[in-house]
């Protein structure tokens, strides 16, 4: 297996003193492949994928 990720990131802040929240959001484009079950090489060029972490106050 031989995969690449390609990140970018996006950030957003809110701050009302009682309500708050930061959220990180990590989109990003693979490149590379993977063997599935039967052993087939799985091409993942131009997938897309993402990953979030998110903190609120309410």
């Amino acid at each position: 297996m031989s995969v690449r990720l390609t990140p970018f990131e996006r950030v957003a802040r809110t701050n009302l003193l009682v309500v708050a929240g930061e959220t990180h959001q990590c989109f990003g484009t693979f490149s590379g492949w993977a063997v599935d079950d039967q052993g087939q090489r799985v091409a993942l060029d131009g997938l897309v994928g993402w990953a979030e972490q998110a903190r609120n106050r309410w």
